[in-house]
């Protein structure tokens, strides 16, 4: 019985006006909305049409026995939760057997009492009434999930022009600063600058994902020298003060072919990466990137030496929903989203991204392309 209905709606069937008289008799005085049908296919039409809270269902009907209208309500999504309760002159326990190996819910033999009949309605009444409120608050959950789901992406997407404008100003001022000024105001605005950087990457990270998840995600495929995007990425970290005394070797293998990917993201991969790697070490730590490839695939590696993130994260560090695991176990995973976006966005490119568990000293992540892609 699902919320909004007045009374249950109950469907008899029965190619026996006689038993459906009786049925009917029995039903009439409990208030509930009665259906009959005489044969399979009009029950079958009046389930589709009416949806009934509970179906009392005859064996032996013409043009289609009960147990195929049971087993064909039972394997339509739509219907399969409806009760059925077989009404049956069959005595043989393979009969029983087989009408619930159909789906059937309950069934009744004939000659049958009122109230036997009663009470056996009225229980899965109940229970088909209980499904519906869980259903409804499953559904109402879900309408919630997506309203914040929708909310949330709304607001990272609007929160991209405050920084643009933040970045935009920071621009401003750099072009009016001369060799003159204070270095600790050019420290200042330097570590703005980056955090800017830092955080439209995470935003970025975040209304990508969606995109993916969503499939609108739009790749601008071109042809790359993945050294090069690696190169370029790096570079924008070898500037800051953190990373000053920390050792980068690039072992980049020369002659390498080049890729269709979008460029753009594929950076956006490395950062993730790098940025996690650079964090991870010592101030006096290493990390090193090299690059490979075969026929299959052109691979990149990026080893760290620093905390060695326990195995049982290994896998999970991609999840979306085991960031907040994660984080309150006190393991720090770099910048908010930023493994998801880089597995995802490598899927997306039919490659793939996890961590080496054979690695004995800090992380290594590789990185692989499809050179056929």
């Amino acid at each position: 019985m699902t919320e909004g209905k007045a009374r249950p709606k109950v469907l008899i069937v029965d190619d026996n006006k006689e038993n459906l008289d009786l049925v009917t008799y029995f039903l009439k005085p409990q208030n509930y909305q009665l259906l009959t049908a005489g044969d399979g296919e009009t029950a079958l039409e009046l389930v589709t049409r009416e949806t009934p809270d509970i179906i009392l269902l005859d064996i032996m009907l013409p043009k289609m026995s009960g147990f195929e209208v049971c087993e064909k309500i039972k394997k339509n999504p739509a219907t399969r939760f409806i009760p059925i309760v077989m009404i049956t002159a069959l005595k043989e326990l393979k009969d029983k057997i087989r009408a619930l190996e159909a789906g059937a819910d309950d069934f009744i033999s004939k000659p049958f009492e009122n109230v036997e009949l009663l009470t056996r309605v009225k229980s899965l009444l109940r229970v088909k009434k209980y499904h519906d409120e869980l259903e409804e608050s499953n559904r109402a959950l879900q309408r919630m999930d997506q309203f914040k789901e929708e909310l949330a992406h709304l607001i990272v997407h609007d929160m991209k022009n405050p920084i643009f404008v933040i970045q935009g100003n920071l621009q401003m001022m750099g072009m009016g600063l001369n060799d003159n000024i204070s270095p600790a105001i050019k420290k200042y605005v330097d570590r703005i600058d980056r955090s800017t950087k830092g955080l439209l990457r995470m935003v970025s990270n975040l209304i990508d994902i969606s995109k993916i998840e969503d499939g609108t995600l739009k790749l601008n495929h071109e042809f790359h020298q993945i050294n090069n995007l690696v190169e370029r990425t790096i570079q924008t970290f070898l500037d800051y003060p953190e990373h000053a005394k920390k050792k980068i070797n690039l072992s980049l293998r020369p002659g390498m072919p080049s890729c269709k990917v979008d460029g753009s993201v594929i950076e956006r991969v490395f950062d993730n990466i790098f940025n996690f790697a650079l964090s991870n070490v010592a101030p006096d730590g290493t990390v090193t990137i090299s690059s490979s490839f075969d026929e299959q695939n052109i691979t990149i590696k990026v080893l760290d030496d620093g905390l060695k993130i326990p195995e049982k994260y290994q896998t999970l560090i991609f999840e979306k929903y085991s960031q907040v695991e994660i984080k309150n176990e006190g393991f720090r995973l770099g910048r908010g989203l930023g493994f998801t976006y880089s597995k995802l966005a490598m899927e997306a490119h039919n490659g793939s991204i996890f961590l080496d568990k054979d690695n004995e000293t800090g992380n290594l992540f590789i990185i692989k392309f499809a050179r056929n892609q």
